[in-house]
């Protein structure tokens, strides 16, 4: 499926869907902030008294546990290039030749950026020693980003294999296609050998193995920053104010 692509057809393809995969990924975390109050913290649960409004908070609260499982899964899903999925950015990547590319996208931005020293000397041969120190200066610098980047890289195809080949992933995407996405009585995978179940925060912990590679990748492919840790604090600053400000009032 990737094996046909041009390298210029997979570089492009790559920055596409990993602009879509940090998209996919920052709903997620807004899935995440919401349902730490939703589905782990008593602020909405200790509002609601036996009753039949009880059953509904019920429905309420299991769907949105099932929707952050569905979209966490779907981060994750098989490589295709039809998928917006961690896995096809990494196949579309994992070639020597695609990885130092990105790597000297960024080591070229760096030599004569600025074009002169500020505050030369008046000395025209020690104004050319400047002007020779400050290029070379900049040219280690691009080099030492440039192998950053490669090193960025490497770690997140690294770090994406090891999740891919996890026990909690399998348990997690098990649990999404037995009782999310079909009601089956045994999966395809269960056919072949037993799956441990899921167990409740395999999702936080899945999430978080998540979010250093998301980054490393983004900074890599795109070379642009990106700071999901800001990201995750506005997200628990809006739920916050929602789900703090919310009250409930049942009458029985």
């Amino acid at each position: 499926m990737f094996e046909h692509l041009t390298t210029t057809e997979r570089m492009d393809l790559a920055k596409t869907t990993m602009g879509r995969v940090l998209d996919h990924f920052l709903y997620l975390l807004e899935l995440h902030a919401n349902n730490s109050f939703v589905v782990y913290s008593p602020t909405l649960i200790s509002q609601i008294p036996r009753s039949f409004a009880a059953n509904a908070f019920n429905v309420f609260q299991r769907s949105m546990y099932q929707i952050e499982i569905v979209r966490l899964c779907a981060i994750w899903d098989k490589a295709d290039p039809n998928k917006e999925s961690i896995p096809t950015v990494v196949k579309l990547i994992d070639t020597k030749e695609i990885i130092e590319m990105l790597a000297d996208i960024v080591r070229r931005q760096w030599p004569g950026i600025s074009g002169y020293v500020l505050n030369p000397s008046d000395d025209p041969q020690l104004a050319a020693i400047e002007q020779e120190a400050y290029k070379n200066s900049e040219i280690e610098f691009g080099n030492e980003q440039a192998a950053q980047v490669k090193m960025d890289l490497m770690q997140a195809i690294l770090d994406a294999r090891t999740i891919l080949k996890s026990p909690r992933l399998t348990s997690v995407v098990n649990a999404r296609d037995k009782h999310l996405v079909h009601s089956l009585t045994k999966t395809r995978r269960e056919k072949h050998a037993p799956v441990p179940p899921m167990k409740n925060g395999d999702e936080t912990d899945l999430l978080n193995a998540s979010i250093p590679i998301v980054e490393r990748l983004y900074r890599g492919i795109t070379n642009r920053g990106f700071s999901i840790k800001d990201s995750q604090d506005i997200d628990q600053a809006n739920a916050t104010a929602l789900w703090n400000g919310c009250k409930f009032k049942v009458l029985r």
